[in-house]
């Protein structure tokens, strides 16, 4: 499964935040059927990697992430891919799996890679604003 960030419960495209992002699609990268979770780790940074494993993710995408909470999806085994600042909606993103052009980020590139957003709340995710 594929955790995105969503706006809301009925969004289909990528949400700008992820650590305030108050819901994740849970994308099946095998059918691109998806359900919608609500975020229970908002705002708390790392400890949403923890969350997304607990609920069946295996991989994230995102538009803007900190440090913070890259290293907590990597410590919970969760990969995460970005999608370079596009608002792609669930079915782009299913097929940007499908066909394997999202780059996933790991040690040699995630420092060039990251986005952090420009939340308004106390960012908790670890990352150096």
């Amino acid at each position: 499964m594929i955790a995105i960030p969503l706006d809301s419960q009925n969004c289909t495209t990528i949400s700008k935040l992820y650590g305030n992002a108050p819901f994740f699609a849970l994308l099946d990268e095998q059918s691109g059927a998806f359900k919608v979770v609500e975020n229970e780790e908002i705002s708390k940074g790392p400890k949403i990697g923890g969350f997304l494993k607990k609920i069946g993710a295996n991989a994230t995408v995102f538009y803007h992430m900190g440090e913070g909470v890259y290293k907590g999806c990597d410590e919970a085994l969760v990969s995460v891919y970005t999608c370079f600042g596009e608002k792609l909606t669930l079915e782009e993103i299913f097929l940007g799996f499908k066909n394997s052009s999202l780059t996933m980020l790991d040690e040699t590139n995630y420092v060039e890679l990251l986005v952090s957003g420009e939340s308004s709340n106390n960012c908790q995710c670890g990352c150096k604003k």
